[in-house]
């Protein structure tokens, strides 16, 4: 019996140690994550990607900021046109019923600008006066008297009125002081009415 035993024991050796190992098939190994090329490159092209996202965004509100700006800005323009056609289409009716030229529309502008709070009485005596006095050149002088600009201000007058830091010759200024000096002290000063 015992060498029954030892026979059994050989086998179970032999079994164990040779014959089974290569029976069962390769030991699996535990599941781990596996890198490859492609997961490799597709953490940059996502961080990529959302910067791309990002920037295409940022564009796209800079490019709608300027375009409201571009809308602000053509609505101002468009209402300074209307502004200054509207201004010509009144020196043109006064100076209609004054029998003389229309003002250019620089100057016109500059005069309804500067009448337009005083009343419409006081921008068709505006327009006269500055025809009268300048024939509505803005760089008028008077040998005589040195009076200068749209509505002739002496030099002693323009040092009181509050654009005296400004050029007598700009037609703006000088449509300006005229308005302050109408408005303070009426029409009386100025000999030629028109």
């Amino acid at each position: 019996m015992v060498a029954l035993f030892r026979a059994v024991l050989v086998w179970t050796v032999v079994l164990a140690t040779v014959v089974l190992p290569r029976v069962q098939g390769p030991a699996v190994a535990p599941v781990r994550p596996v890198v490859t090329q492609l997961a490799a490159y597709s953490q940059p092209s996502v961080v990529g990607n959302l910067r791309l996202k990002r920037m295409q965004l940022d564009e796209a509100a800079q490019v709608d900021a300027w375009s409201v700006e571009f809308d602000q800005s053509w609505n101002r323009y468009k209402a300074k046109l209307a502004a200054q056609a509207q201004a010509v289409a009144e020196a043109t009716r006064i100076a209609a019923l004054s029998n003389h030229p229309p003002a250019p529309a620089y100057i016109a502008q500059a005069i309804n600008d500067a009448f337009s709070p005083l009343g419409p009485a006081a921008v068709n005596w505006a327009f006269n006066v500055a025809y009268c006095e300048s024939r509505y050149h803005p760089n008028s002088v008077n040998s005589s008297s040195g009076a200068s600009g749209l509505f002739q201000f002496l030099p002693s007058t323009w040092a009181f009125t509050p654009q005296h830091g400004s050029s007598p010759f700009d037609p703006v200024a000088n449509s300006l002081a005229a308005a302050w000096l109408y408005h303070r002290d009426g029409p009386s000063q100025w000999v030629c009415q028109g």
